[in-house]
């Protein structure tokens, strides 16, 4: 590694910690700042129906009868003793909340991702490096693919396949009734994560094939590439053998600052399919001014995406081979 490629990294860690810090601040600083009490925000009950014990109760709990050095000290405590909180209106520490919900988030999201941009790198490079009746189809289809709402995709596939055809389920990621821990479960699982994942994959697809089929269009016309015909090699060793090596740091850049809008992506596709993800469980914080609970998911999104952040800069000097020249003197 450069010392060029290591200072970029330890860059964008620098900017990854800082904005983890503010979402922190944030997190702490928002319930204590707007108008009102902020007991009724950080446990989401109505401070007028409170008696005065319980609301001293609460006080106490939420330290707000100490000075605000020591209640960032009993945050900080929790967001990093794992508990994320305790959610006065379920009842639970939002750690337990948010895990089981993640799980099924990832399993919808991940996959997702993967696909797509497997996808995408391949047709993308296969239309821009032709530019012939491949790239006439492609760029239009997904030119018009990327204005489609991701409710909408998600809904025609449940009128179509799961209504008319009936070859899906529809709701939730099991059947009832099935046994989890046995191999029925498992592929009834995936079953249920068929629609959802398709939909995602054709939602984050477009904007990625129009990336790698622009950069690939790009470098198609370089010196490198143009040797490289002339010498007779074949069109996928070249596609995959000078030009995947140059437009990779880019293409990769884009799938893992991407991360924030698929988890958008997937609330959206949660609760089209009546999924209990991180999508369901965001909502009914929000209606039920849970607040704490609110608190932990965007800590937890926030994390993801800039652990995302730091991985997808490691991953680009690795397969960047300008990264991996040696130092200049």
């Amino acid at each position: 590694m450069t010392k060029h490629a290591a200072k970029k990294i330890g860059k964008d860690l620098i900017i990854c910690v800082v904005c983890f810090m503010l979402v922190l601040l944030l997190n702490f600083a928002l319930p204590r700042l707007l108008p009102g009490d902020p007991v009724a925000y950080l446990t989401g009950m109505d401070e007028e129906g409170m008696s005065a014990e319980k609301y001293q109760y609460y006080r106490e709990a939420l330290h707000l009868d100490e000075d605000v050095f020591s209640q960032f000290g009993f945050y900080i405590k929790d967001i990093f003793g794992g508990t994320l909180g305790y959610s006065y209106k379920k009842g639970m520490s939002v750690s337990s909340l948010i895990v089981p919900r993640l799980s099924a988030t990832l399993q919808i999201m991940l996959p997702a991702i993967f696909i797509s941009s497997i996808i995408a790198l391949v047709w993308g490079m296969s239309a821009g490096y032709r530019k012939k009746w491949l790239d006439a189809i492609s760029t239009p289809i997904n030119v018009i693919a990327n204005t489609v709402p991701t409710f909408l995709l998600g809904m025609v596939f449940i009128i179509l396949l799961c209504f008319k055809a009936r070859l899906f389920p529809y709701t939730a990621l099991n059947s009832r009734g099935v046994e989890p821990g046995t191999a029925a479960y498992f592929f009834d699982r995936l079953h249920h994560l068929i629609l959802p994942v398709a939909t995602l994959v054709i939602a984050m697809l477009p904007s990625r094939f129009l990336l790698v089929r622009n950069l690939t269009a790009k470098e198609r016309d370089t010196k490198t590439v143009l040797y490289a015909r002339q010498r007779g090699q074949n069109a996928t060793r070249i596609q995959y053998g000078y030009i995947f090596k140059n437009i990779a740091p880019t293409y990769i850049n884009m799938v893992g600052r991407s991360i924030g809008a698929a988890v958008g992506g997937a609330v959206v596709i949660e609760t089209v399919f009546s999924i209990k993800g991180m999508g369901s469980l965001l909502m009914d914080a929000v209606y039920s001014l849970d607040y704490p609970l609110m608190q932990g998911i965007l800590f937890v999104t926030a994390l993801c995406a800039l652990i995302a952040v730091i991985v997808t800069d490691i991953v680009c000097v690795v397969v960047d081979p300008k990264a991996r020249q040696e130092e200049e003197v």
